[in-house]
């Protein structure tokens, strides 16, 4: 049927539109979810070697401190310094050289430690945006997938109205068209009678008065016979 063909046709192309704009949007999104996943990525390496400086054991830590090449530069450089000064006040092999160096030590890796941290608060942040966009991104595709199915099913659901609707006007209209029909060909068949039944009365009526006006010219042209017979029997 030319509606329905109509209607299926047009459905193809909303249909084909929205799949279009679903993969195009699917592929941006899909983009910006591998920006964030480098991000998250870049991030999580700082993240592990904050949780090595924070969360481990006091020689966890330590073993931490003096894996960075900036603890051990600072470790030997003031170790030297040290060293130096108490040679040149002559007590370079007192018992307080030692304990100024466990001091120096103990000191340097506080502040290396404290130093450390602040360092990594940065891929911390990094770590947090790249998950929290990756987070964003899985939300924004699975609405967006939502929305598109939605549509879809719309469209569809739609058309499939559309097409009982034209189906159930033809056939109120065929159903209309039969009723008129059949009241058109009782209306005719009416009309045939009646014509029949006037044809059929008004011919017994003109018979009836022929009949009539032959009785009643023959009465009177009977008459002068008898006068006829009248006149004959004077003679």
């Amino acid at each position: 049927m030319w509606g329905t063909d109509l209607l299926q046709g047009n459905e193809g192309r909303v249909l084909g539109e929205l799949g279009q704009g679903y993969d195009a949007a699917q592929g941006f999104l899909g983009q910006a979810g591998g920006l964030y996943g480098g991000m998250a990525a870049q991030g999580q390496q700082g993240l592990d070697q904050y949780k090595n400086l924070t969360l481990g054991s006091g020689e966890d830590i330590q073993r931490q401190l003096e894996g960075t090449g900036g603890y051990q530069f600072n470790l030997g450089q003031g170790l030297q310094a040290l060293q130096r000064t108490r040679a040149a006040q002559g007590m370079l092999n007192s018992g307080n050289t030692d304990t100024d160096a466990m001091t120096f030590a103990s000191g340097l890796a506080g502040n290396t430690l404290n130093s450390e941290r602040q360092a990594l608060l940065p891929y911390l942040s990094m770590y947090q945006q790249g998950t929290a966009g990756q987070g964003g991104t899985l939300g924004a595709q699975a609405g967006l997938a939502t929305d598109y199915y939605g549509n879809r099913g719309s469209v569809m659901d739609n058309t499939t109205k559309s097409i009982v609707g034209l189906g159930t006007e033809a056939l109120k209209a065929g159903d209309q068209a039969k009723s008129q029909n059949q009241a058109n060909m009782m209306n005719a068949g009416m009309g045939l009678a009646k014509l029949g039944l006037s044809a059929a009365t008004g011919g017994m009526g003109g018979g009836f008065m022929n009949l009539g006006g032959a009785a009643a010219g023959g009465a009177t042209g009977g008459m002068p016979g008898m006068g006829f017979w009248s006149n004959f029997a004077g003679t």
